[in-house]
């Protein structure tokens, strides 16, 4: 369930993102049955969402009343694409890849 609501906050993310871009374009109905499969991986949506919530956006998003051009909804915005296009990114990454990895690896116990 964890990673259902990840998954659905950073699209949710994503979404909020793009509608600025293409509000004049596109209407909810589009985007409700847009099924373009995603090329991320889950540590790439993992990593997405941990700098969404780190901007303080996840609480703002879920609200139906979101407005982007708000003061302070911007101001953070604004510090999410920041992250989101530099090291903190990367950083956030690499970490959740390596946490993967330590976990898919083999136990150095043997049964008995």
């Amino acid at each position: 369930m964890k990673a259902t609501l990840a998954l659905s906050l950073a699209a949710l993310g994503f979404t909020v993102l793009s509608q600025a871009a293409h509000a004049d374009t596109d209407t909810a109905a589009d985007r409700a049955y847009d099924s373009t499969p995603s090329t991320l991986t889950r540590a790439e949506v993992q990593a997405d969402l941990a700098l969404w919530q780190r901007a303080g956006l996840e609480a703002a998003a879920g609200r139906e009343s979101f407005d982007p051009t708000r003061p302070d909804i911007a101001s953070r915005l604004a510090q999410y694409k920041q992250w989101r296009s530099g090291s903190e990114y990367r950083t956030e990454l690499a970490r959740l890849q390596d946490k993967a990895m330590t976990a898919q690896a083999p136990s150095s116990r043997t049964a008995n």
